[in-house]
């Protein structure tokens, strides 16, 4: 994982939060009378937003030994259908231990105004290199 990477901004993308999306996330959690505001706070995961890919590149992340360690989110408040959202992440730590390096990134999402939406922390952790 490339620690020189943490306090930079690694990803910035324009979204939308499209009702269908809402929709199918609601049916996927099995359209309890509660899903579709479930699904309107839980409808996008930081690291995959555009693509899993480019995150895994942006710190160079060995898929082979990662493990997803922790994954949290705190809301101001719902997306709303059709909205169109801004994403940014960013590696806020990044520490060694034991040969392992774990890194956490946090994600928000705003509004194109500004207005924040979302935050995401999730903390990946890189098994050290077996011999």
């Amino acid at each position: 994982m490339r620690s020189d990477r943490k306090g930079e901004t690694l990803l910035r993308v324009s979204l939308v939060a499209h009702e269908v999306k809402l929709k199918e996330l609601a049916h996927a959690l099995g359209d309890t009378p509660t899903a579709l505001q479930t699904a309107a706070v839980g409808l996008f995961f930081g690291p995959t937003v555009i693509g899993y890919r480019d995150f895994v590149d942006a710190v160079s992340l060995d898929l082979n030994r990662a493990l997803l360690g922790g994954h949290e989110a705190s809301w101001q408040r719902p997306f709303r259908p059709d909205e169109p959202v801004a994403a940014e992440m960013m590696m806020v730590d990044h520490t060694e231990k034991n040969g392992m390096e774990i890194g956490v990134f946090e994600t928000r999402f705003t509004t194109p105004a500004g207005e924040l939406i979302q935050t995401q922390r999730t903390t990946f952790i890189e098994r050290a290199v077996q011999p």
